[in-house]
């Protein structure tokens, strides 16, 4: 029978000391920390401790003897009042909580969304970017971009875009068709696979350089590389 008591006052939020020193002082009505300890089997100090802490609870009260302090267990009710109270705070929160589930599910869906900006500089910073490519889970790459700020901006950009052919990125670009990117393209074919429109350079005059794989973009504006998702 005891056992049951303390496991369901376990259940209740009571440690196995509390419990034992509660269930003490059901029986004595009113003990002394000496008492209480000898009859729930704990040691005085640890008794003592238990019994200030139940105090402050407001499961255990203090006799009016002022010679002798003694320690009365609450009313059973108490334990079932603090229970109610404890149980209907959980139903408040887990109401608030479904009140609020549309809000949240926005702002998760937003975040998972929400566009991560990175900056590059210089040459690795464009070498960076291009080992990002090839790492995405993009099979193709779709430039709009002039060529010739790539191989000016990255040395060995040829070898970079071997790499590309090789893992087997297909290209699709549209490029400035100026005399010097014809002659380019004349030296330096893209690695298959590839498919490339020139446009004439009077109707079309490019500000930037810009590329999109997988989820990402980048763009090329100067020597800074800006790399979103």
């Amino acid at each position: 029978m005891e056992n049951q008591l303390l496991k369901q006052l376990a259940n209740f939020g009571l440690s196995e000391k509390e419990a034992k020193i509660y269930l003490a002082l059901l029986e004595l009505e009113a003990a002394t920390v000496f008492e209480a300890s000898k009859q729930s089997g704990i040691n005085r100090s640890s008794a003592y401790v238990v019994l200030e802490g139940l105090k402050k609870k407001g499961f255990v009260g203090i006799s009016d003897d002022k010679k002798v302090r003694r320690y009365i267990a609450a009313s059973p009710e108490t334990l079932l009042l603090a229970a109610k109270q404890a149980a209907k705070k959980q139903e408040d929160t887990k109401l608030g909580i479904e009140s609020i589930i549309p809000e949240l599910k926005a702002l998760h869906k937003g975040a998972k969304h929400r566009p991560i900006v990175k900056v590059f500089e210089g040459e690795n910073g464009a070498k960076d970017v291009y080992w990002n490519i090839f790492s995405s889970t993009g099979k193709d790459l779709k430039t709009f971009a002039n060529p010739i700020n790539m191989f000016k901006l990255i040395s060995n950009f040829i070898e970079l875009d071997k790499e590309r052919g090789r893992r087997g990125i297909k290209m699709f670009a549209i490029n400035a068709g100026t005399k010097e990117m014809i002659e380019l393209y004349k030296k330096n074919k893209p690695s298959k696979p590839y498919e490339v429109a020139l446009i004439p350079e009077k109707k079309f005059k490019f500000s930037s350089d810009m590329g999109i794989y997988g989820d990402n973009t980048f763009h090329f504006p100067g020597r800074k590389l800006w790399n979103s998702h």
